[in-house]
């Protein structure tokens, strides 16, 4: 890896928005909102594309020209690293929550011998394969996702590969408009989807989601190509606050199109500009982004948005929504909670577990040792 690249902390603190966005969607108070716009589907959508992105900043050095063996196992035990110990601690913590509160909709007439499936899918992260309610989005639901990140994780050695050694000759504006042919593509496809379309086919399915990660590793490759410091040709503040607008405007009209558009492709156009305004660097509105207070936000993302739903569980059944304080109960647990988190679980057994899995493997493939968010 260049180690001259460092580390993009607008996109680092703009996870924490899109934690937030998914955070709206459980709770009574904002669900109505957050609803009517989508913000859960659209944190989701956001964390698919920048996962993209990010992996192949980071790992674009190491797997361009070839495939070392050493690297993809540096790589795999990087990502298990950064996810599994972290998730694995939550399944005890919803788990508990369940069982204190003593009902849970999605437990209700479903049989003990599914209940185990259910937690056993959990633990392996194979749960997004699965079209049974109970199972796709039992226990800790949101864990849903991490299950799709996994799947990315196993295909993104090889895509990398693959698409970076088949681009190396591409000019960068050439790369985005091959992003932007496949999401026109899906596009094509996708709009004259019902209404009701099914949820699990076009946003669980882990194969349905893997453009949002792919569109993600274009605008990388893109970005790297273009020497990671992209030149702008409007000042650099009105151009973020031009992708930001297009984020914002894309949220106001998206009860207007498909549920099946809504679900990532309605929005994908404008988080990519963002995500290219931000990861260059220059403007008001990523140096506001950079600085320590979202960026230590953004860093308990993960956590936040692993533990919130236990959090709010609590809360609408032992305090109850109508309390004029709920609503910051809620968010002030959830914060805490990811604190304790972060600096209990998930920085201190990522280091350890990554030591046990691939210490030589580190060293002698230069994979990062902070392989940052994805």
């Amino acid at each position: 890896m260049n180690e001259t690249r460092g580390a993009l902390l607008p996109l680092t603190s703009l996870r924490f928005v899109a934690a937030l966005l998914v955070f709206s969607w459980h709770c009574v108070p904002t669900r109505r909102v957050s609803a009517a716009f989508s913000f859960g589907y659209i944190g989701v959508a956001f964390f698919f594309l920048l996962s993209g992105f990010i992996l192949t900043y980071r790992y674009h050095d190491i797997f361009r020209e070839r495939l070392r063996r050493d690297a993809i196992r540096a790589f795999y035990a990087a990502r298990f690293a950064r996810v599994y110990p972290l998730h694995l601690a939550t399944v005890p913590i919803v788990i508990a929550v369940l069982v204190f509160l003593g009902t849970d909709a999605l437990w209700n007439g479903v049989d003990p011998q599914t209940r185990w499936r259910a937690v056993a899918a959990q633990v392996l992260l194979v749960q997004s394969w699965s079209a049974y309610v109970p199972i796709e989005f039992g226990i800790n639901g949101p864990a849903w996702s991490i299950s799709v990140e996994a799947f990315f994780y196993a295909l993104f050695p090889f895509l990398a590969f693959g698409l970076l050694r088949g681009l190396r000759s591409v000019p960068p504006q050439a790369v985005l408009a091959g992003a932007a042919a496949l999401w026109l593509t899906a596009t094509i496809v996708l709009w004259p989807q019902p209404a009701a379309v099914d949820d699990w086919r076009w946003y669980v399915f882990p194969p349905s989601r893997l453009l949002d990660f792919v569109v993600g590793m274009l605008l990388g490759i893109a970005f790297v190509g273009s020497g990671a410091r992209t030149r702008l040709p409007l000042h650099a503040t009105s151009v973020e606050a031009l992708a930001l607008a297009a984020v914002c405007g894309a949220v106001v009209l998206s009860p207007f199109v498909p549920l099946s558009m809504r679900f990532s492709l309605w929005v994908m156009p404008a988080w990519g500009a963002l995500i290219l305004a931000l990861a260059s660097r220059r403007g008001a509105i990523s140096r506001l982004l950079s600085h320590p207070v979202p960026v230590r936000l953004g860093e308990i993302s993960f956590a936040f948005y692993l533990c919130h739903l236990a959090v709010v569980k609590l809360v609408d059944q032992r305090i109850g929504w109508q309390h004029p304080l709920a609503l910051a109960i809620a968010f002030g647990g959830t914060l805490a909670l990811s604190v304790a988190l972060h600096h209990g679980i998930e920085l201190p057994m990522r280091a350890r577990v990554r030591a046990l899995l691939a210490p030589r493997a580190r060293r002698t493939a230069g994979v990062p040792v902070a392989a940052g968010a994805g």
